[in-house]
């Protein structure tokens, strides 16, 4: 091989794609590092059943949820108990089941990746899909002690 013979660039961050031998072209964005935090909830309450809405940033327009990651607990969350919802009131479609325990989470520095439902899984967010593009965390069973945690939504944006 004689070294690599290309007519072009590659943009930079994007992936470089072979296209015979020694030949390589523009292979387009990577996938993987589009992957964040689209919106947070600080000091949740995990004593209460009531909605606590997690709005979307106004800059997204449509986004994938891959994951919820609920971390810094006060103290151990042995007894709350409870989902996310596309809708206030526990209404809408489920994002994470009711029955989501977050007994996991014992200490500070614990992280608990809630299970994400079928239907949070093969949806494109949009604010034709969530009440005032929002996600709402409500408890089904409260801690029974003053209690919070913070909360992450994230995904990657698709527009």
């Amino acid at each position: 091989m004689s070294g690599v013979i290309q007519s072009g660039n590659v943009t930079p961050g994007n992936i470089v794609k072979w296209v015979t031998d020694d030949i390589v072209q523009d292979g387009g964005p990577q996938i993987g590092p589009s992957e964040t935090v689209l919106a947070r909830l600080l000091s949740a309450n995990f004593n209460t059943t009531s909605d606590q809405q997690i709005a979307i940033p106004s800059t997204v327009n449509k986004f994938n949820l891959t994951r919820i990651i609920v971390t810094n607990a006060s103290l151990s969350l042995t007894t709350a108990v409870g989902g996310f919802y596309s809708q206030p009131g526990k209404a809408g479609s489920a994002i994470v089941a009711a029955g989501q325990a977050y007994a996991a989470l014992t200490t500070a520095v614990g992280l608990l990746n809630p299970t994400l439902t079928v239907s949070a899984n093969t949806t494109a967010f949009t604010p034709a899909n969530l009440t005032a593009f929002s996600v709402y965390f409500a408890l089904t069973t409260a801690q029974g002690v003053a209690a919070v945690a913070d909360i992450f939504l994230v995904g990657i944006i698709l527009g």
